[in-house]
């Protein structure tokens, strides 16, 4: 009986389902067009006077496999390199993409949703979470075609350079799901293990 408690607990663990993706496809764009998906950053800038007009990024993830499924959270993880040394940060709104791209696109910026799924301000190098749990569950509820999710400048703002999938260090989706297939099951496993 000194196992129940132990069973029990790892039996309430499995409710949530942590996971950790890397995205299927990323690149930026520019308003000019060109191909950006096969290099090892993704830019953000909206400062013409620089030579920078509304430069884009855009990511993707594959999310099929769990379709069906209730987010209990959802963060995008993204690796900043550079930032300009104005030392203003870039503030950003992302938006649900609504057409399909991939790293071989060449035209200028791909569709997005007119209303922002959030905004976020990225300030110094390093690592950023960006909470994106409502974007993702629409994706996974199907509400919205899932064609990726776009982060557009929202104002005037000098570079912000990140890592892309090419490198060691690409976006990242953490996702908590709850174990919608666990509950028929739990307590059947729980008498086997006894």
């Amino acid at each position: 009986m000194k196992f129940i408690p132990m069973i029990l607990a790892a039996a309430l663990a499995a409710y949530g389902e942590s996971l950790v993706l890397a995205p299927s496809s990323d690149s930026y764009t520019i308003p000019a067009g060109g191909c950006y998906g096969t290099e090892s950053e993704l830019l953000l800038a909206n400062k013409s006077s620089s030579g920078h007009p509304d430069e884009r990024s855009m990511i993707f993830w594959d999310l099929s496999e769990y379709a069906g499924r209730t987010v209990l959270s959802a963060v995008i993880r993204i690796d900043v390199f550079f930032q300009c040394g104005s030392g203003s940060g870039t503030d950003t709104e992302f938006f649900a993409a609504t057409g399909y791209w991939d790293e071989s696109w060449s035209g200028a910026h791909v569709p997005i949703e007119t209303s922002p799924s959030g905004e976020y301000f990225f300030l110094g190098n390093g690592w950023h979470e960006i909470e994106a749990s409502s974007l993702v569950q629409r994706w996974l509820s199907e509400e919205i075609p899932n064609y990726g999710v776009v982060f557009r400048v929202n104002g005037v703002y000098p570079y912000t350079k990140c890592r892309s999938r090419e490198t060691s260090s690409g976006p990242e989706l953490v996702l908590e799901l709850e174990d919608n297939h666990l509950e028929p099951h739990t307590w059947a496993g729980i008498k086997s293990l006894l």
